[in-house]
């Protein structure tokens, strides 16, 4: 026998109000490139869905395809014990021929490079991406940013920056090219505790200081 319809609204409204609540979806994380993010876990931007033959390749990885350790890759030993990853995109420009793959960026074809850091839980996180383009590129991927990203702290004719919470990004003009900069603060004050101490001076050169 069929339920009557005000029977059958109160089960459907008891029912909806027993399921969770839609999460609402996360916040944009300040100053996304639409490729990795400050904070992301390295195997994230790993296992990405890239274009065919295009990778990412690290500095401690065991197998690197050929061509790759023409890009600098390598880390002083300091930042390896500190358990600092550096890594590039790369691709097979043909004969097993590996390259570094450059992202466009507001118009502009960018080499980035990333900086990863394991974490006190074991999870290697991006905490540093350096973007490089053309010098001529300046005023055109700044105002494309100061549009996506709003107004900086900083603006001169050759230097910008933007700060959120501990991710600042920065862009200068290096009379090499344009340089951009992205990087966490709290991960690398992570990074500067694991760093060696400078060793204390003897006291003999704390007192042939004092006397210059």
């Amino acid at each position: 026998m069929p339920r009557p319809l005000p029977v059958v609204l109160a089960l459907a409204l008891l029912a909806a109000a027993a399921l969770p609540a839609a999460a609402d979806p996360p916040p944009p994380r300040p100053f996304d490139i639409g490729l990795a993010q400050i904070g992301m876990r390295l195997n994230q931007l790993r296992f990405a869905a890239f274009p065919a033959n295009t990778r990412l390749v690290c500095a401690q990885d065991q197998e690197r395809p050929p061509g790759a350790d023409r890009t600098p890759l390598a880390l002083p030993g300091a930042m390896l014990a500190a358990r600092v990853n550096r890594c590039a995109l790369f691709t097979d420009a043909g004969k097993d021929d590996w390259v570094q793959r450059q992202v466009v960026l507001a118009g502009t074809p960018t080499d980035f490079w990333f900086m990863s850091i394991e974490d006190e839980n074991g999870s290697e996180r991006i905490f540093q991406m350096t973007g490089r383009q053309p010098r001529e590129a300046f005023d055109k991927t700044a105002a494309a940013l100061i549009e996506r990203w709003g107004p900086p702290a900083l603006k001169t004719a050759h230097y910008i920056r933007w700060i959120n919470g501990s991710i600042e990004a920065q862009m200068a003009d290096d009379n090499e090219g344009t340089v951009l900069f992205l990087m966490d603060t709290k991960m690398h004050q992570l990074l500067e505790s694991r760093m060696p101490k400078p060793k204390p001076k003897k006291e003999k050169d704390k007192k042939e200081e004092k006397k210059e």
